[in-house]
């Protein structure tokens, strides 16, 4: 029997999932593929990830990513001089990273005889997860208030939670979400050799969290006292 191709093994249950996400919202779209929804200014998005090793009938892999966007956030990004390329992505990770402790979680949906099970087991998941972490942007500040004294899945780096409080709450919450950040640093040393550079660049890059939370230090004047 000729084996299924792998490709159309994963849009078929991309649309399965969607399917049974539509009851709260959720919209499938094959380009990506993703489903989402709005709510006012807020776009909740949940994309599927596959890999190109995967051999029909053996191994096809689903991946669920979430994401959530506004484009508020890109317009206080340019208001404010936020030391990055302005964007409307707010926070979000891959559904493993959506919990503590964080881990990369995969189904495996090759096998016809337990592909339906795997696709309930991926919507629980996202039941469970997901739909949660989308919930909490319904209070934006309470989550900005959480935000700046604790850490929360989805928030990938501290500049991230950093960027959400000062948007939502203002200069001085976000002095003490980059005080949170910097005690939990290896080394504060770090930041403040960075900090205290002038002649530095601002712009957020791919370094430490350390050199990105000076980085943020200088462009957004905050967290100059730490």
């Amino acid at each position: 029997m000729d084996r299924e191709a792998p490709t159309q093994v994963f849009l078929d249950a991309c649309c399965q999932i969607s399917s049974r996400l539509e009851p709260v919202g959720f919209r499938f779209a094959k380009s990506g593929p993703h489903a989402s929804r709005r709510t006012g200014d807020w776009i909740f998005k949940i994309s599927f990830q596959s890999n190109y090793l995967n051999v029909g009938g053996e191994y096809v892999e689903l991946v669920v990513h979430a994401s959530v966007h506004n484009k508020v956030i890109r317009e206080w990004d340019e208001r404010s001089g936020w030391p990055a390329n302005a964007s409307n992505w707010v926070a979000g990770g891959q559904l493993g990273n959506l919990r503590t402790p964080h881990h990369w979680q995969t189904w495996n949906i090759a096998n016809p005889l337990t592909r339906q099970a795997e696709i309930a087991n991926i919507v629980a998941n996202i039941q469970t997860t997901v739909l949660p972490f989308f919930e909490r942007f319904g209070a934006p500040r309470k989550l900005a208030e959480q935000l700046a004294h604790s850490e929360i899945p989805g928030f990938m780096f501290p500049q991230n939670s950093v960027r959400f409080v000062f948007w939502q709450l203002g200069s001085e919450a976000a002095e003490n979400c980059m005080s949170y950040w910097v005690a939990r640093l290896q080394s504060s040393d770090a930041f403040r050799s960075e900090r205290d550079v002038p002649t530095l660049p601002n712009r957020l890059a791919s370094g430490s969290d350390a050199n990105n939370l000076a980085r943020v230090a200088r462009a957004m004047k905050i967290g100059l006292s730490l």
